[in-house]
């Protein structure tokens, strides 16, 4: 029943990606604040049941996730002119492959984990 949280995740990454594609940067931070709030809520959910490594893993990645969002809003400003810091989108980009890839190995070591015959 809790898995149930994980439904939006996927539309709204989708539709995220495709808002900054559009060239919608604010949409696309909307997006992705949403689907953060998704997988914390899904995570917080389970927290207190997991063991020591996956709690701290699945910490870093939220942070890793905060920290992303924290530089978008940096690219974001430095988009509407409003700072001067134009390495911003390069590490927001960069920051937003480190994160997905991150999100994709937890991702398929949870599906290996709980279908497992053990």
């Amino acid at each position: 029943m809790r898995d149930l949280l994980l439904i939006p995740v996927l539309p709204l990454a989708i539709l995220a990606l495709r808002a900054v594609r559009r060239g919608d940067y604010r949409l696309h931070g909307h997006l992705m604040l949403a689907t953060w709030a998704c997988i914390l809520l899904r995570s917080a959910w389970a927290f207190p049941t997991l063991a020591a490594p996956p709690r701290r893993v699945l910490a870093m990645l939220l942070g890793l996730a905060l920290a992303t969002l924290g530089l978008g809003r940096l690219a974001l400003a430095w988009r509407e002119g409003d700072t001067r810091l134009a390495r911003a989108p390069r590490f927001h980009r960069a920051m937003g492959t480190v994160t997905l890839i991150g999100l994709a190995l937890v991702l398929a070591a949870w599906c290996l984990h709980s279908n497992s015959l053990d």
